[in-house]
């Protein structure tokens, strides 16, 4: 759908874009495009289809979709403009819904043009074990975010974010998409992620809560020392015990660690 088409679309279902609430519609199909040639084939869950301009290429001989949309009438108007076709409209909030009731599910992947408002929460969600069967997840985000996502150590952007998917998605980048790709015109650009779910996450399960906790204070406050931080939860002394039987320099921050530090305090001290 071109930028016309998507104001026709719109005016006839009586919608204005809500900017507030991210709702700025994809009118480059190069992009749909190839945002769908990276989804692999089988059940795939996309989240908020909006006029369905990712939809129609998603839908194929080989893959059924299941689309949850959280306004009313963009749902009414999908399953008017793809009646017929191998596709499920749920009328719902991604961030609330429980997809092994889902129709499709189990889901092999998981497509989606995400809020900023939404998009971390909506990220995290896929570390849940009910999305476990979502090997791949192709996200538009904005650029920012993205780079959040695929940050190294090192880096301002490196943090929670990166960290809390590191143990069970890699992450790469897959292509780049303007404020011209859109209508309206968003004032940020965005980026499309892969992310493919690890054979087996690299943080056990019994470990996974310490391993976030260890993260979210390490990072509480990202100037201060990994000493600093972690001094403020465990006691200083514990604190320095833990980072030397864990091999750390206690003088470094939390930015400047790679993933596999933060587990092996995890493993340590187990809180």
């Amino acid at each position: 759908m071109n930028s016309d088409q998507v104001r026709r679309a719109l005016a006839g279902i009586g919608l204005v874009p809500n900017r507030l609430l991210g709702q700025n519609f994809l009118v480059n199909e190069s992009v749909a495009a190839r945002i769908a040639s990276a989804c692999p084939s089988g059940s795939i869950l996309e989240i908020g289809p909006g006029l369905g301009a990712l939809t129609g290429f998603l839908l194929s001989a080989d893959r059924t979709v299941t689309a949850v949309e959280v306004s009313h009438l963009m749902a009414d108007r999908l399953e008017s403009v793809f009646a017929g076709h191998a596709l499920e409209v749920v009328r719902g909030d991604f961030l609330a819904i429980d997809p092994s009731r889902l129709p499709g599910h189990p889901f092999a992947a998981l497509a989606a043009n995400l809020p900023y408002g939404i998009s971390t929460p909506a990220l995290f969600r896929l570390t849940e074990p009910a999305f476990e069967t979502v090997k791949t997840a192709v996200v538009m985000l904005q650029a920012e975010l993205a780079d959040r996502v695929t940050a190294s150590p090192g880096g301002k952007e490196y943090g929670r974010l990166a960290l809390g998917l590191w143990p069970r998605f890699t992450a790469r980048h897959l292509l780049d998409a303007g404020p011209e790709d859109f209508y309206p015109r968003p004032s940020i650009s965005s980026k499309v992620l892969v992310l493919e779910r690890r054979p087996v996450p690299l943080v056990p399960a019994e470990l996974a809560g310490a391993y976030r906790r260890i993260v979210a204070i390490c990072f509480s406050r990202r100037r201060k020392t990994i000493l600093n931080n972690l001094a403020s939860a465990l006691g200083r002394d514990r604190a320095a015990t833990v980072l030397s039987l864990a091999g750390i320099d206690s003088g470094m921050r939390a930015e400047q660690l790679p993933p596999e530090c933060f587990m092996r305090i995890a493993e340590i001290e187990g809180c």
